[in-house]
């Protein structure tokens, strides 16, 4: 019990010295930072500390019960709420993901609204992983959100491949006529995940089929026809 509970404020308790950024791997390679490091430790559970605890509670959760997970999704529903750093609110929102908790569903709901890109992307993993209505329901909402970064937007449609519905598939055919190129790619690679046909980057053909018109798919190019396509001289 004594062991679970220091874990829990492992996991809780923010380092003072430790946050994550872009030059966090280099410093661990610098000698200096690592006796920095070691000094964090005496104090309490550093950044790195912290980031493994949620590795192995995400390694054990499958072996839990009802009741213990549910206590766990409290505890890193506070996490993805109001930890500092991005990269632990992003981790939290990984090991949640598929936990059958209402806690989970508030905690993902929180981190899709996240102000830093990284955890919105790791929340439409995570919807992708739990597959259920509430999951569908929000990725919709952000593939569709004008406010939405490209990407965040891409990995909501990505997301939806799981979900052969007819909301999402009236969705999907929609935004085959999005401004931005980079969204009808994704919504065509969906499309392919979903039915299993491929029309590339055809968004006409697209239309027709999901119009429920029976186009034919492409005849695949041969090794031959690509590897001439890709030379200098071609372009």
């Amino acid at each position: 019990m004594i062991k679970k509970l220091c874990f829990s404020i492992a996991l809780w308790t923010s380092a003072s010295g430790c946050v994550d950024g872009p030059f966090y791997a280099m410093k661990r390679a610098n000698p200096y930072f690592q006796r920095e490091f070691k000094k964090d430790r005496e104090l309490g559970a550093t950044f790195e500390d912290r980031l493994e605890h949620l590795d192995r509670l995400q390694a054990k959760l499958p072996t839990m019960d009802a009741a213990e997970q549910a206590t766990w999704a409290t505890q890193l529903e506070k996490i993805i709420r109001s930890d500092r750093s991005s990269e632990m609110r992003a981790r939290a929102v990984t090991t949640i993901a598929q936990m059958p908790s209402e806690a989970a569903v508030r905690a993902l709901n929180a981190a899709s609204a996240d102000d830093v890109e990284k955890v919105r992307l790791a929340a439409c993993k995570a919807w992708k992983l739990r597959g259920d209505t509430a999951a569908r329901d929000m990725l919709l909402s952000l593939a569709v959100k004008s406010s939405e970064t490209t990407s965040v937007r891409q990995a909501a449609l990505d997301g939806l491949s799981v979900f052969d519905h007819p909301d999402v598939r009236n969705q999907l055919t929609a935004s085959l006529d999005d401004p931005s190129p980079a969204i009808q790619y994704q919504v065509a690679q969906t499309l392919k995940s979903m039915t299993g046909r491929d029309y590339g980057g055809d968004f006409e053909s697209w239309k027709q089929y999901m119009a429920g018109n029976d186009v034919p798919e492409p005849a695949p190019k041969s090794m031959t026809a690509v590897i001439m396509e890709a030379l200098p001289i071609n372009r």
